[in-house]
């Protein structure tokens, strides 16, 4: 009797999730067909498709030209991106399957069900390695808030790979604490491929194996990155140079925001100075933090990994505000260390009033300067003010984040 209802509970749950996933396909792909104008996905997919289609490479000017008449309804000029490939074959693989599907619309419905599916598991991964327990009746309130907030909106609408660098993040740091060095080591190769927005973390996290004799980590980093750059040799030898020309293409287009670039924008005299001097601050913190981690706890390097990906769009890194889902988990993290220390247990508490003020200030921001036309403002603040915040927060938080919990009744006076 027991094994069979088992079994009933299994196919049930099998059933409903397949019916979640079926109407999320639907969903999306209706919203595809009605809001076609991003570019994250439709190039790397179409890219692929003539790769596969017509044998020509994905880096190619066939490519790009075939790209243009699609996007544009013709070849784009000298103003307009040119939508070639900018992303390393490595990652363009995993465009493959979904490039065997002709239908555009389907295509990116699919692939925003995976985006959503991985940010529900990022929330659910940040929660487990932070060991933060919400109330049950907060937990529908938190994973609605993974989606809908504006930076997982950002890069879920436009179709970024950021979020699997996202998760793939939280996944290896798990599989730190764990002490499954080989799988965090495979894991770091996935946001090594977009150096741009996670290099510090890499450098960090390397170092870090390095130092504390965790040679498995970085074998199989190294036996990771060697297996998938090996394969897109042999699939296509000649893609490095190429790729490097289609991301300097892009790099030129995209209107990519760094703190220096808005100082400019802001005082045009003493902006470029401020910019440097944020960021030879900033790198002198973080070479200090490095060092402090060190010998301490696993506590420690967590709060560590955080601050040095909240730093990041601070340093001068040119960034977009879509990049900034990488800035889910430390937000967490603070969050966590907030839950732990005033609020009671299995209560909504501060963080119910966190993620609301979190939600409604960054979308009320974002509405209002939309409406008024401010789109370069809108830019400025949303790839600004966030990070330095979480900087700060970090930091109240920083004597509590490295040292052992305590219970709630110890904090009161």
């Amino acid at each position: 009797m027991s094994r069979t209802l088992n079994i009933i509970t299994t196919i049930t749950f099998v059933i409903l999730a397949l019916a979640i996933v079926g109407g999320l396909t639907w969903a999306n792909t209706r919203y595809a067909g009605q809001h076609p104008g991003e570019k994250d996905f439709f190039v790397p997919w179409l890219a692929a498709g003539t790769f596969l289609k017509y044998g020509n490479s994905p880096y190619s000017e066939p490519a790009a030209q075939r790209a243009q008449v699609i996007y544009y309804g013709r070849l784009a000029t000298q103003a307009e991106d040119s939508l070639r490939l900018s992303i390393p074959f490595p990652v363009e693989l995993f465009y493959f399957p979904l490039a065997l599907i002709s239908d555009y619309a389907l295509a990116r419905g699919l692939w925003m069900t995976f985006l959503e599916i991985a940010l529900i598991a990022l929330a659910l991964y940040s929660l487990r390695l932070t060991g933060w327990k919400p109330a049950r009746t907060f937990m529908p309130v938190f994973l609605a808030f993974s989606i809908i907030w504006v930076y997982g909106m950002l890069p879920l609408t436009g179709g970024s790979m950021v979020i699997f660098s996202s998760l793939a993040i939280v996944a290896l740091l798990l599989a730190i604490r764990d002490g499954r060095d080989e799988m965090a080591g495979a894991l770091l190769v996935v946001p090594f491929l977009q150096l741009d927005i996670s290099i510090l973390l890499v450098i960090f996290i390397l170092w870090w194996a390095l130092y504390h004799h965790r040679g498995r980590l970085v074998a199989g980093f190294l036996m990771t990155l060697t297996i998938l750059m090996a394969t897109s040799f042999f699939i296509l030898s000649n893609w490095f140079f190429p790729f490097i020309a289609g991301l300097v293409s892009h790099l030129g287009y995209l209107p990519s925001l760094s703190p220096g670039g808005i100082f400019v924008s802001w005082w045009p005299v003493v902006g470029p100075r401020l910019g440097w001097l944020l960021t030879g601050f900033l790198l002198v913190v973080l070479f200090f933090e490095w060092r402090n981690v060190r010998h301490r706890d696993f506590r420690h390097f967590l709060w560590t990994t955080c601050l040095t990906l909240a730093v990041t769009p601070l340093i001068g890194v040119p960034v977009i505000p879509q990049y900034f889902e990488l800035l889910f988990f430390p937000l967490i993290l603070f969050l966590s260390i907030l839950v732990e220390r005033w609020s009671l247990p299995n209560r909504w508490g501060l963080s119910a009033f966190v993620f609301i003020a979190i939600v409604l200030g960054l979308w009320g921001i974002t509405a209002g300067l939309f409406l008024v036309g401010s789109y370069a403002a809108l830019s400025e603040v949303l790839a600004l003010f966030f990070p330095f915040l979480l900087v700060v927060g970090l930091y109240w938080m920083r004597w509590w984040a490295v040292r052992p919990p305590r219970t709630w009744s110890d904090s009161l006076p």
